[in-house]
């Protein structure tokens, strides 16, 4: 399968994305140069008494950093910036901090590294202007954003570096590794795996991908995060969709509805309900894509498609649907299950089905009144077929999904 960069609309999304996320400045350009300067001018208390955020450092530190490593920079000050490099792009991440500012912290960072008291009052505002993110956050988040614009993370892990006296020196110290090699190689397999299936409209291998990503260790498994996990993925997914295919109006429209509904949810710390909500939402992307590409199917496979998606809720059987299209029962069957791999009943039970799940995981209706909405006067028989395509029943599904 053919891969394509994200475009610099998408990147942009995604960097405004983290930006609201991590509550940091995110910044992904072409022109170095003047980022640097940006950031020294914005970011920079006093060349003095902070030299590691000056441009002349932090360009020099880029120079001689490994390309598609991502590097953490801490300074004396309790300051952080992530940075990575491919291309000609330059990713900065920060700064940030790592702790709150606890009475007598910076009196000690004062006295410590012998600043001038005539600078304390400055240094407490400064400090206090920027979150607090966790080193492990920053990391997932720039190594999606590698992947975004077709790099990777070549080490797999964070190269934390600690800015001493100004100079900054690049390299893979003893820094703490967000999990150990074999863990961060499967990670990405399920990673790559996942966002494949997600551009292939393959819903089950997708969701099989996410469920290896999910159990995958605490320590390496953003998934585990609550609001940040669920970000991500939608990140991944879109990416993923656009690549195969599906219009960017489109990807739009589901990556949107899936942030307004994250905003309600919240920052949930139940891990069923998170896992839950991303399942549903890859599951949209998917299937979008895989009704996308019906559009090149034959043309009469297409107005099929159509037409039982608009009368979806009304029983249309095999014979009604060749006498509107001129064709024989055998024949429409016979190129339908051709051209897409399933049987006319087996596409209606399927999309009736997406369609029930949408209504359980967005509204209150009861099942019986979405099962006659779907097209089934018979509840019972709905909740077979529901089963049948989801494996649990409406009620289970909308205890999983339901926001």
């Amino acid at each position: 399968m053919a891969t394509t960069t994200a475009d610099p609309d998408d990147l942009g999304t995604i960097v405004g994305i983290l930006t609201d996320v991590l509550s940091c400045p995110v910044t992904v350009t072409s022109d170095i140069a003047s980022a640097l300067a940006a950031f020294q001018d914005a970011h920079c208390l006093d060349p003095q008494i902070q030299p590691a955020f000056t441009a002349a450092a932090l360009r020099e530190f880029i120079h001689a950093m490994p390309a598609q490593v991502i590097h953490e920079v801490e300074e004396p000050l309790g300051m952080a910036v992530t940075l990575a490099r491919w291309d000609d792009r330059l990713l900065v991440i920060g700064p940030y901090t790592h702790a709150p500012m606890y009475p007598g912290t910076a009196e000690e960072v004062m006295s410590r590294l012998g600043i001038p008291t005539a600078y304390l009052s400055l240094y407490k505002l400064y400090r206090t202007r920027y979150a607090i993110v966790d080193a492990e956050y920053v990391h997932r988040s720039a190594s999606a954003l590698l992947r975004a614009g077709r790099g990777e993370d070549a080490a797999g892990t964070l190269q934390h570096v600690k800015a001493e006296g100004g100079t900054i020196a690049p390299g893979f110290s003893d820094a703490p590794q967000s999990a150990s090699f074999a863990v961060i190689e499967e990670r990405y397999r399920h990673e790559q795996d996942f966002m494949d299936a997600v551009a292939d409209g393959a819903t089950d291998r997708a969701l099989a991908s996410l469920q290896g990503l999910s159990g995958m260790p605490r320590i390496s498994g953003y998934l585990n995060t609550p609001f940040l996990g669920a970000t991500i993925l939608r990140i991944m997914a879109r990416v993923a969709a656009q690549r195969g295919g599906l219009p960017p109006v489109t990807v739009d429209a589901i990556s949107q509805e899936y942030a307004q509904r994250l905003h309600r949810v919240g920052h949930s710390s139940d891990p069923r309900h998170a896992l839950g909500f991303t399942s549903q939402m890859v599951t949209d992307f998917c299937e979008a894509v895989k009704r996308h590409r019906l559009r090149g199917y034959p043309p009469l496979v297409r107005r099929v498609a159509d037409e039982i998606d608009l009368h979806l809720s009304r029983h249309t059987s095999t014979t009604e649907l060749a006498e509107r299209l001129g064709v024989s029962t055998s024949t429409l069957a016979r190129r339908f299950k051709e051209a897409t791999g399933t049987t006319l009943a087996g596409y209606v039970a399927q999309r009736r089905a997406e369609r029930a799940a949408r209504l359980l995981a967005t509204t209150t209706q009861e099942v019986r009144d979405i099962a006659a909405f779907v097209g089934y006067d018979d509840a019972n028989y709905f909740v077979k077929v529901f089963r049948a395509e989801y494996g649990m029943t409406p009620t289970a599904y909308r205890d999983l999904h339901g926001t």
